[in-house]
């Protein structure tokens, strides 16, 4: 009964664990799939940047020396003064009262009048320019057209001839020499700096002389120079000139010259 017992027991047994055998070796982790291996990316090499403005070798250029500037005359200062008119001493300078130029004395100035076309006139002084000095005079146009003329004389009748400083109504101004034999233009007419052209207007004129070399100035303004000959001495004159059949009336006052320093 007991040997009955024991192989019907250990029959269930045996088959229990020859089943959970069984069961593990079917449920035996069947082998992992090989994972897909990834193909290495190609990894794109960035272009290199293009230098659309690339640096030239350039070849250095000589090196320049400056043109010196050359500065322009300014007016000397004044040793002592040569002459100062205000025009009130009517014996000093001539008139006129004729029909087409008229030059008569204004309180402390000269007026000259000039009628008719290309009519000139002039009024000539008992004063002595010597060959150095500065001239300073006040010239006041009211009555004024296109291209009519006006000035100072400066040494008149010298051994080089008469100088004239001339200017016209469109604010040009001009310099030229008369000899017995001609005149002669010394500087074209050209417009002048810090000038007040028409009328009415008021300009200052200056000449400077010294060393044969004439500097020309309006209104403390340099316009140009010229070379003269040394130790030129005339009388001063004032002269006005129309261009057309209009009246020309300009006014002449404040005359003062002086010695520059040397």
């Amino acid at each position: 009964m007991a040997l009955f017992w024991n192989k019907r027991f250990l029959r269930p047994i045996s088959i229990f664990f020859l089943c959970l055998f069984l069961t593990a070796c079917l449920t035996e982790t069947a082998p992992a799939e090989p994972t897909a291996t990834l193909e290495p990316t190609q990894t794109s090499i960035p272009s290199a940047t293009i230098d659309w403005f690339p640096a030239t070798h350039t070849k250095p250029s000589p090196t320049e020396t400056p043109a010196p500037v050359q500065a322009s005359p300014e007016i000397q200062a004044r040793d002592e003064i040569l002459i100062e008119d205000d025009f009130s001493d009517e014996s000093l300078w001539q008139t006129r009262n004729e029909v087409d130029s008229k030059i008569n004395f204004e309180p402390n100035a000269l007026s000259v009048v000039v009628s008719g076309e290309k009519t000139e006139t002039y009024s000539i002084s008992k004063h002595t320019l010597p060959d150095t000095f500065y001239l300073e005079l006040t010239i006041e146009t009211a009555l004024c057209s296109n291209d009519d003329q006006y000035g100072i004389i400066f040494w008149r009748n010298s051994s080089s001839g008469s100088y004239r400083f001339w200017a016209n109504c469109q604010g040009q101004i001009m310099v030229d020499k008369v000899l017995p034999e001609g005149t002669t233009r010394l500087v074209n007419w050209e417009s002048a700096r810090k000038f007040i052209p028409n009328a009415p207007a008021r300009n200052v004129f200056g000449i400077q002389s010294q060393n044969g070399c004439i500097d020309f100035f309006i209104n403390d303004s340099y316009q140009f120079s010229i070379q003269a000959r040394a130790n030129l001495e005339g009388a001063i004159g004032l002269i006005a000139r129309t261009a057309s059949d209009a009246d020309l009336t300009v006014r002449f006052s404040n005359l003062i010259v002086s010695k520059p320093k040397p």
